[in-house]
């Protein structure tokens, strides 16, 4: 009977740290989403603002050859990276768009994935998502950044 009363102590107990997500959190994230793609649409240096020093930006990239890499960036030289490419994809008209977007919340963080279309290049990264984070201010910055790109383009 001890064990009983125990298990279900426990249980209740971590029953209380399940957190439901508040649709005014998957709102924000929604909306920071909305202003991160009309800041890369625009080609607004700006939206370096949006990541995290401390962030983790990774990329896969598939080759046509087979040859498979990838890369990690910090925050800091995706964001410096970013500012020195804006003018170039700008000339380029290099941008994304974004559909199927899905947003979860786990705390202060949210995950925002979706089919990403690179439209110079004509295909679709599926594997795109972002993880943003609710800072002190009740801001949200991006924290975690992974995307699939290839050099090819499968426009015809």
């Amino acid at each position: 009977m001890r064990l009983v009363h125990t298990c279900l102590i426990i249980g209740l107990s971590l029953g209380s740290f399940y957190v439901r997500a508040d649709p005014t959190d998957i709102s924000a994230a929604q909306a920071f989403f909305e202003n991160y793609v009309g800041l890369s649409d625009a080609y607004d240096d700006k939206v370096a603002d949006l990541y995290s020093n401390s962030a983790v930006i990774r990329a896969y990239r598939r080759y046509h050859n087979g040859l498979e890499r990838s890369m990690e960036l910090s925050g800091s030289q995706w964001k410096a990276l970013l500012i020195r490419a804006m003018p170039i994809a700008r000339a380029q008209a290099d941008r994304s768009t974004y559909s199927n977007v899905e947003v979860s919340v786990s705390g202060d963080k949210a995950t925002i994935k979706a089919d990403r279309y690179a439209v110079r290049k004509c295909y679709t990264d599926t594997g795109y998502y972002m993880v943003v984070e609710r800072q002190t201010n009740g801001e949200y910055l991006i924290v975690e950044e992974y995307s699939e790109t290839q050099p090819q383009s499968n426009c015809q």
